[in-house]
């Protein structure tokens, strides 16, 4: 498998990863509503309706950006990874670890997009010859 395909497929993962957890954001109880006996834990879908489908997809969507740009993949997969560590930073008591598995694939596929074309190359042509040995 050529390293170009490689690090297309870890691009992809990385939207897929994006897409289920904001999927697990979204429909998993990890609100609590109410104070007491009567606290129950309710999922955001549940408070807000299909619109919070809306922002919880957006790291999706800035996942899948150098994965559809057919120009400029390496740099544009390191800007994504970059903006996807401050975010994981900047959230990193709520929501920030469960996407840091995205920045983590973002990363290897930016290290493999740069790596395509210098291991993608065809070999350098034999100009080794038996007459050579002597």
């Amino acid at each position: 498998m050529s390293v170009a395909k490689q690090a297309r497929l870890w691009q992809w993962a990385a939207v897929a990863y994006a897409v289920l957890a904001g999927l697990f954001l979204a429909f998993f109880p990890s609100l609590t509503v109410g104070s007491g006996d009567a606290a129950r834990s309710v999922a955001l879908w549940t408070v807000a309706g299909p619109a919070v489908l809306l922002p919880l997809a957006l790291p999706a969507v800035i996942a899948a950006i150098p994965a559809v740009l057919p120009w400029r993949k390496t740099l544009v997969a390191w800007i994504v990874a970059g903006v996807f560590v401050a975010f994981i930073v900047g959230t990193l008591f709520s929501v920030g670890l469960i996407y840091v598995p995205v920045a983590a694939f973002g990363v290897v596929s930016g290290y493999l997009h740069q790596r395509a074309p210098i291991e993608d190359a065809p070999p350098e042509p034999d100009t080794w010859h038996l007459r050579n040995l002597g």
